[in-house]
């Protein structure tokens, strides 16, 4: 039958209908012929592939063909069937056919992919495309549509777990994938942690139920010897930290398993929902550029200006880099934390600003208010999460980024002994914690605060350099009046600085008012006496003789 002007559906059909009580004889072979030679050439397959694929499309309306199906059909005994199963194989590793495996009666069937047949109405050849150099959303993407046909039988166990080892061999380029093939992982507990990873990625879901297990195991024994395991807490996953019980009020489900914080900081931090990252997984959406910070002249009295500069010595990257190094050769710890403490508006928060510009070290600035929470265990997950984030932005940076905790006071308080009520209960917690972690940090921490007397004693340990932001002298404040106002004569800025105790907050507030008189009223040169006005206006007087100073915090 000649071939002129037929399409490969039509082909297809053509041997499907010959194929028919043919008992795929050698007449049978010979009749269709040239319709096998043109599906074969067009799909890339041999001739005995392009008879099965042809008898499979005829039965794509069923998602579960089995061979006896196609044996009954062509009107020979089930072993011929069975000589082809080669090249049924080769059909599954093509991707033009799905083999399928139920857990109920472990019966190998067969299915014609959705993608294929409209590749096939359409005139076209499928041809299998190997997921490589994909981006985090498309990888995260393609395992959950290979666990979504597992959970749904529409591959057997055996294909998912070949297409998860593609997957993962072809996209070592993402932090994900490199670190799972880190583990060394055999297969099957391969697949489980993946489905484990899945579940939270794509459906944010913490707990996975035992029996959803079934879905990844080869079969009922293989299901059963894992449930044992994990009921157990010997299962390789939980050996390696990997996953862990869940908690209910308390009480341990030893059926429910979950990501430990530990899996989700080295496998999955900066992963959203659905997959995506944060900018390419680099978490640049947590940092403060250290290019985009300008400039800034600060004035010290002598003794925090020569803390600032060794500080700022220490930070150059070469000179960190070799201290550190020094520092685990002698088993010393080679993280460093310090506290600036202070009046408001003497520049503590402004120095960590200027020393992270100066040293190129991005800054990763903790909201304190977003830490505390009212719900039971949140506070002292987020405060974990903090350094969780702040680790990773360590190991994946050249250059370490400063973790800045600002306006600190209300997390590194005095601990609470013999706490009742539940708020001091998580004050505590969360103090524990930050102890902890700093104690086994690596990288810069910088804290700020202005009440220091109330910090604990177990703090002032942690802190390696601890320096008091002091209110400026005459001297400094008169160097701040003449940086901020370059037309302010010399013997003016002195005056000021002897008649007024401001700190550099301060008088960048009188500075401001100035430069808004000059928008409004065209007054360019200042005006001492306008000063002195603003100067006094900046101070609140209470009474007679109690005063406070409103300043720049």
């Amino acid at each position: 039958m000649s071939t002129k002007r037929m399409n490969i559906l039509e082909c297809i059909e053509v041997i499907a209908d010959k194929a028919e009580n043919s008992q795929l004889s050698e007449s049978f072979f010979n009749e269709v012929d040239g319709q096998i030679r043109y599906v074969s050439r067009k799909l890339g397959i041999n001739s005995i592939q392009a008879v099965v694929l042809a008898l499979m499309v005829n039965r794509s309306y069923d998602t579960r063909i089995e061979l006896n199906d196609l044996s009954d059909y062509v009107g020979c005994k089930y072993i011929k069937m069975l000589r082809y199963s080669a090249d049924v194989e080769g059909l599954v590793k093509s991707h033009l056919i799905a083999c399928t495996m139920g857990r109920a009666d472990d019966n190998i069937t067969y299915r014609v992919p959705l993608v294929v047949i409209e590749h096939l109405k359409n005139n076209k050849a499928y041809k299998y495309e190997v997921p490589k150099d994909l981006t985090t959303s498309e990888f995260f993407g393609k395992l959950n549509e290979y666990i979504d046909c597992r959970v749904h039988e529409e591959c057997s166990i055996e294909g998912f777990q070949d297409d998860v080892v593609e997957l993962i061999e072809n996209n070592l380029h993402l932090d994900f994938a490199s670190r799972i093939k880190a583990l060394e992982l055999d297969i099957n507990n391969l697949v489980l942690f993946l489905f484990v990873c899945d579940a939270f990625i794509q459906n944010r879901e913490e707990n996975v139920r035992q029996q959803d297990f079934a879905e990844m195991c080869c079969n009922k024994y293989h299901f059963k010897s894992v449930c044992n395991l994990l009921m157990e807490g010997n299962h390789r996953l939980q050996k390696l930290n990997l996953i862990e019980f869940c908690n209910e009020d308390g009480m341990v489900n030893r059926e429910e398993y979950k990501l430990t914080e530990d899996a989700k900081r080295n496998f999955l931090f900066g992963v959203k929902a659905g997959g995506s990252d944060y900018l390419s997984g680099n978490f640049s959406s947590l940092l403060v550029d250290c290019r985009s910070l300008p400039a800034k002249e600060l004035f010290y009295n002598r003794k925090v200006t020569d803390s600032i500069k060794q500080l700022e010595g220490l930070l150059e990257q070469n000179n960190f880099s070799d201290i550190c190094n020094r520092l685990k050769e002698k088993g010393l710890r080679s993280g460093f934390a310090c506290l600036f403490y202070g009046a408001p508006g003497t520049g503590k928060t402004e120095t960590v600003y200027q020393l992270a510009r100066k040293t190129d070290r991005n800054i990763m600035r903790v909201n304190i208010s977003e830490i505390k929470s009212s719900w039971v265990g949140e506070s002292e997950k987020n405060i974990k999460n903090v350094f969780n984030k702040y680790r990773y932005l360590v190991e994946k940076s050249d250059v370490a980024p400063i973790l800045l905790f600002n306006e600190a006071d209300a997390i590194l308080g005095k601990r609470m002994e013999g706490a009742e009520r539940a708020v001091d209960r998580m004050e505590n917690s969360i103090q524990n914690i930050i102890l902890q972690e700093i104690e086994n940090m690596e990288g810069i921490l910088i804290a700020t605060t202005n009440i220091a007397g109330n910090l604990d004693k177990a703090f002032e340990r942690r802190f390696l350099y601890k320096i008091e932001f002091e209110r400026p002298d005459v001297q400094a404040k008169s160097a701040i009046w003449r940086s901020m106002m370059p037309d302010l004569r010399e013997d003016e800025a002195d005056k000021l600085a002897s008649l007024y105790d401001f700190s550099g907050g301060q008088i960048e507030n009188i500075c401001r008012k100035h430069a808004i008189d000059s928008i409004l009223w065209g007054e360019q040169n200042p005006d001492f006496e306008k000063l002195k006005e603003h100067c006094e206006s900046e101070v609140l007087h209470l009474g007679n003789s109690e005063r406070r100073k409103i300043g720049f915090r």
